[in-house]
């Protein structure tokens, strides 16, 4: 017979935090979700390209394992939960700067066990059909999923609620609370909320809360740039990703572009990168004229140095815990899961280091 049910307390409900309410509220926790947003992924995962893949990893690497587990995570949740994947469209088309090059990448991910396919020209020219130039050849990844995070963060919440989670919005945290090297509770504006266990899980918002406590989590940002197009009519049917361009759909007819993105000056600011961009796509692809930006957001994402997330209890204070890196729309699931399981079960996972 369990005596006591610890109070946890989820701050963030980015893509990891609603993943990790989810699974913990399903599972008949007593949960709480805090975020200082107006409603879940107001912060990067909102501004997150949306792409559930492997084929952007490198075989061999430990964190391409990791995300080898994370997609397979995606189809439990797909039987457990279809509605979070209801409007993923499926399938990515990727060619590099030469035809050996396309082929190496094949061959390459075919031998690491994935479903591939290398296809010709005259195939991608047909399954798009806009393309302007279509290349000599492209990889099909068959099981990408190309998803909206907010929509997903927000069905994790919704159904979490439906389980029994509480959520309060437009809730800034300004401290955790510790007691005899334990956590109390977390400090939000003038209230005290008492809990047994506080989740982090915001995103570089890390850093603040735990250097409160004097705990460098060593978390750095990532920043990256997502560009919205207004489009009235269906242009592509996959994700594409070549030399110049990396572009998917989204359900509403909306052009999303994903880049890389550095502060520079005003020349490189992130609307002028979108109209530059929009340019390369109406010469990569046959555009309506209406294509318009209608935004240019910068997402600054949590990493570590060595590329791959951190998951589990800080040794300095008891209870508290931290759930952090890239690509966090990739692993939420996974990592919802196997953060459920170690607050609750007391099962450690080997697949993600602990935080230090």
């Amino acid at each position: 017979m369990v005596l006591h049910q610890p109070r946890i307390v989820v701050i963030g409900a980015g893509i990891l935090g609603s993943a990790i309410t989810y699974n913990l509220a399903i599972r008949g926790a007593d949960v709480l979700l805090l975020d200082e947003g107006p409603k879940p992924a107001s912060g990067v995962t909102g501004r997150a390209f949306g792409w559930i893949n492997v084929i952007n990893g490198t075989p061999g690497d430990t964190s391409y394992a990791l995300w080898r587990e994370a997609i397979a995570e995606y189809q439990h949740l797909k039987a457990a939960l279809p509605e979070a994947v209801a409007l993923a469209r499926a399938g990515s088309l990727l060619w590099r700067a030469t035809s050996q090059q396309t082929e190496q990448l094949a061959d390459l991910h075919h031998r690491a066990g994935e479903d591939v396919e290398l296809l010709k020209g005259s195939v991608v020219a047909e399954w798009e059909p806009r393309l302007r130039r279509a290349p000599e050849y492209a990889v099909f990844s068959r099981n990408d999923l190309a998803l909206d995070p907010a929509q997903l963060a927000g069905t994790f919440v919704t159904t979490a609620v439906a389980a029994g989670a509480s959520v309060r919005f437009d809730g800034k945290v300004a401290a955790i609370e510790t007691t005899n090297g334990r956590v109390a509770g977390i400090r939000v504006s003038d209230d005290t909320l008492k809990a047994d266990v506080v989740v982090v899980a915001a995103g570089s918002g890390i850093n603040v809360l735990a250097g409160g406590l004097g705990i460098d989590t060593s978390v750095a940002t990532s920043p990256a740039l997502l560009l919205r197009y207004a489009c009235r009519v269906p242009v592509i049917n996959h994700i594409l990703r070549g030399p110049r361009l990396e572009v998917r759909q989204a359900s509403d007819n909306t052009l999303l572009v994903a880049k890389s993105f550095v502060a520079d000056g005003a020349e490189n600011g992130p609307h002028v990168i979108g109209e530059r961009t929009l340019e390369v796509m109406r010469d990569e692809l046959n555009l309506p004229d209406e294509v318009m930006l209608t935004s240019a957001e910068v997402g600054d994402r949590p990493i570590f140095a060595d590329g791959l997330p951190r998951l589990g209890f800080l040794p300095q204070v008891d209870g508290l815990y931290v759930a952090a890196g890239h690509p966090g729309i990739i692993l939420a699931p996974l990592i919802g899961r196997l953060t459920a399981e170690e607050i609750l079960d007391g099962r450690r996972t080997a697949l993600i280091p602990c935080p230090r």
